[in-house]
């Protein structure tokens, strides 16, 4: 089993990356996109601590893929 450390690491390297993105560009679509990485570091995070924590009930809503409408 990986160690929490190494994804929190792995999530604070994406928040960092996405920060910068916000900072330094000012494309809208790309802060967007910087925001998104953001929004993926946290959810890295919340995963990996109830995976740890063996709560699975808790991030069930944050991985569940949307209903896509065609």
């Amino acid at each position: 089993m990986i160690d929490p450390i190494h994804f929190i690491l792995f999530s604070s390297i994406l928040l960092l990356i996405g920060a910068y993105g916000v900072i330094r560009n000012k494309n809208s679509i790309v802060v967007l996109m910087s925001v998104e990485i953001m929004l993926t570091a946290a959810n890295i995070n919340f995963v990996a601590f109830s995976t740890y924590y063996h709560d699975s009930v808790s991030y069930t809503h944050l991985t569940l893929p949307t209903k896509r409408i065609v």
